[in-house]
């Protein structure tokens, strides 16, 4: 199989070099670390710099040698380098990002707000957008690690945008004309179990495939798990494994949004289910709101790969790491857990006050008794 890079001495080029030619490339490059090459293709030239395509790792005009198929470059030490603003930005907002989403776990179970399909499928979108956070803060350890989380990283974003699609597919289901007779005669929880196998079942499929592809097929490399990042290194891959899966997912989902809205509309027109349609808004607005979002954070994943600005990543990084943050303002905004919340508050006030009359009454007790014991002592 083809790859993308190397480390010495598995490169061809490399092996044409004697050790005495690799230990003056080390020397020019002023290298303490390893000499890796990149293949042309794998790599994008701006002003006088390069960036590595998958990991937007940025290499200056004196940390690399051209050659005739590619650069030699003295590898940077993995991306947990704290003196980054990209990797700060980065650590800093996921794990803000995964610390809400757990709160937001933790309200769910606390308020028993999960029976419906609608928190169900909030709940399975929330898990899976929790595991690709917390996988993407996981730092390279060796080539198999990253690779096998490059491929773990791969399934959970597609199962992100797979479950937004599911969300918007339920809410245009309430409304559509041509609902479909085998989901129509089941109940919320049969309906789920469905949803479910589409959810988590369809993004396996994609990534297998493509594993499969990558393992068994000469002409077919992702790159899954570079050295920097454990994200697919294949510019192409990444287009076709990847972007092509989301747009599909975007488009579909807008296309469901734009169902639900005139479906809400046309209910406001012929009926007075005021309760069913507010309830109905309610959850367009987040369905929208969370397609814009995920749509607005690839959009700008792909324009950092084409133009790697600092701030341009920087900017990636703070709107990918809200993502948590906005489930978790979701979740409290939800009506039942406002309700079930107000209702343990009211609980523990009256515990309280109950609890305080009882210590005073007690407390007022004893003091009588002890001025009786007193007076009859006299």
């Amino acid at each position: 199989m083809p790859a993308n890079r190397y480390r010495f001495p598995l490169v061809e080029n490399a092996t044409k070099l004697r050790e005495t030619s690799l230990s003056l490339l080390e020397g020019e490059l002023n290298c303490s670390a390893s000499l890796t090459f990149y293949n042309n293709g794998t790599f994008l030239k701006f002003n006088s710099s390069i960036s590595i395509i998958g990991t937007n790792q940025i290499y200056s005009e004196k940390e690399f040698i051209p050659d005739d198929s590619g650069i030699f470059v003295c590898e940077k030490p993995p991306w947990y380098d704290l003196y980054d603003i990209r990797v700060l930005t980065t650590i800093v907002t996921f794990t803000i990002s995964v610390t809400c989403l757990i709160i937001a776990f933790l309200i769910h179970l606390c308020t028993k707000t999960y029976n419906s399909t609608h928190d169900r499928c909030i709940l399975s979108f929330s898990g899976a957008l929790f595991f690709a956070q917390t996988a993407s803060l996981v730092p390279h350890m060796n080539t198999d690690f990253c690779k096998a989380n490059a491929i773990l990283l791969h399934y959970l974003w597609l199962a992100v945008f797979n479950w937004t699609s599911v969300m918007a597919f339920d809410l245009a289901y309430t409304f559509s004309v041509c609902r479909i007779s085998v989901l129509r005669s089941t109940d919320s929880q049969s309906l789920f179990k469905k949803y479910s196998l589409i959810g988590w079942f369809l993004p396996f499929v994609i990534v297998l495939i493509c594993v499969l592809l990558d393992l068994f097929h000469e002409s077919v490399d992702f790159g899954y798990g570079s050295m920097i990042h454990c994200w697919i290194s294949n510019k192409t891959a990444v287009y076709i494994s990847t972007t092509t899966p989301v747009v599909i997912c975007l488009i579909f989902n807008f296309a469901c949004i734009g169902v639900s809205i005139y479906g809400i509309e046309y209910v406001k027109k012929r009926s007075l289910q005021v309760q069913k349609n507010t309830k109905d808004s309610r959850r367009c607005t987040v369905y929208l709101q969370i397609s814009i979002m995920l749509g607005v954070t690839w959009i700008l994943a792909y324009v950092v790969m084409a133009y790697p600005a600092l701030w341009l990543q920087v900017t990636h990084n703070i709107v990918n790491g809200c993502q948590g943050v906005y489930v978790l303002v979701m979740t409290i905004k939800h009506p039942k857990v406002l309700k079930g919340v107000s209702s343990r508050l009211q609980m523990y006030k009256v515990s309280f006050s109950k609890s305080k009359s009882l210590t005073i009454s007690t407390s007022s007790e004893v003091k009588l008794n002890t001025k009786i014991k007193r007076h009859y002592s006299i």
